[in-house]
């Protein structure tokens, strides 16, 4: 009864495995399956945690097989593990590092909720280094609170909206800052705005894409109008910091990168030790799994996201990202 009993589990725990990690391998393949509906949107989220689905085929596998042929499961359990394992470790240092010229930009992005965000745990993030703030769901509520705090008046200049929903968006920045383009038609505010740092030009983007409750196609054309805002801009020191609603693997955030004009700042270079760093959800039994706050640049900037901060009363980490022109 006992080999049975374990012959069932190991027969399910393989077919479940086996049938998970095919959907997540097929969607990670075909992106064009994430337009379908916000279902498979959904779905296509748990693609960097394909390793679980395949764990648990290879321990049925372990299970289903007899006394002698165990050991190669083991193997076999090894080998994907590794798989998954070996890219996480730090490769070695990089051989060359591009040069900066003139100084750094700091930004601190990050989603309110509803502008729920705890105003006290914000503020600690405000660094004296922190040129700007790029704050999405941003209400009339939290801007009273800044204000309050004196907050706005260390970030004298702005622009950007604030709502009572999710669609307000805001850059808030020590030094002049002007709008140079904003999305039309999109669920919530995206915007570029200019401004100059330690005689440095910067154009710095605050996104706020649709989620894919709204509708696949609402997530698939806020996308698509983020990049065509995006695109005048490839050229110069461009910076867009926010909430994209889109994991990597996801086919929007894939087409934002894919011609090569905007990289993600957060993705893991050469040298640098495990990179996967979710942003969503934080305000949930369920642990963070998805980083759906990005940092993407053109390739006249360097440097990286140097921070993810959990801020209570949001359900997203907060990025503090460091940029530098390239010479």
């Amino acid at each position: 009864m006992i080999r049975m009993g374990v012959s069932i589990l190991g027969w399910g725990l393989l077919v479940t495995g086996v049938l998970a990690s095919a959907v997540l391998l097929v969607l990670r393949q075909v992106t064009e399956l994430h337009s379908w509906h916000h279902f498979v949107i959904a779905a296509a989220t748990f693609i960097p945690l394909l390793w679980i689905p395949v764990l648990v085929g290879c321990v049925g596998l372990i299970l289903v097989l007899r006394a002698r042929w165990r050991l190669l499961g083991a193997a076999v359990l090894v080998a994907a593990m590794a798989v998954f394992v070996v890219p996480l470790l730090p490769q070695g240092e990089r051989e060359a590092y591009p040069v900066a010229v003139g100084g750094t930009l700091t930004v601190l992005s990050l989603n309110l909720q509803y502008g729920r965000a705890d105003l006290d745990e914000v503020a600690q993030l405000i660094i004296p280094d922190v040129d700007v703030l790029a704050l999405q769901e941003y209400t009339p509520g939290f801007e009273e609170q800044l204000a309050g705090a004196g907050i706005l008046e260390q970030f004298p200049h702005r622009v950007g909206s604030a709502d009572t929903d999710a669609s307000g968006s805001m850059l808030l920045s020590r030094t002049p800052v002007e709008v140079a383009a904003r999305t039309e038609g999109t669920a919530f505010e995206n915007l570029i705005a200019t401004t100059t740092v330690d005689g440095t030009d910067w154009h710095l983007g605050v996104i706020h894409s649709a989620p894919p409750q709204l509708g696949a196609d609402v997530w698939t054309d806020d996308a698509a109008a983020v990049g065509r805002l995006a695109e005048p801009y490839l050229e110069e020191n461009l910076l867009l910091v926010g909430d994209f609603n889109a994991i990597d693997q996801h086919r929007t955030m894939r087409e934002l990168t894919a011609g090569g004009g905007l990289r993600d700042l957060a993705a893991r270079q050469e040298g640098d030790g495990p990179g996967w760093h979710p942003t969503w959800p934080t305000d949930s039994w369920i642990p963070p799994f998805a980083r759906i706050d990005h940092a993407l640049a053109t390739d006249a900037v360097l440097g990286g996201v140097a921070g993810y901060e959990t801020v209570t009363g949001s359900d997203h980490r907060a990025l503090l990202v460091e940029v530098a022109a390239r010479i």
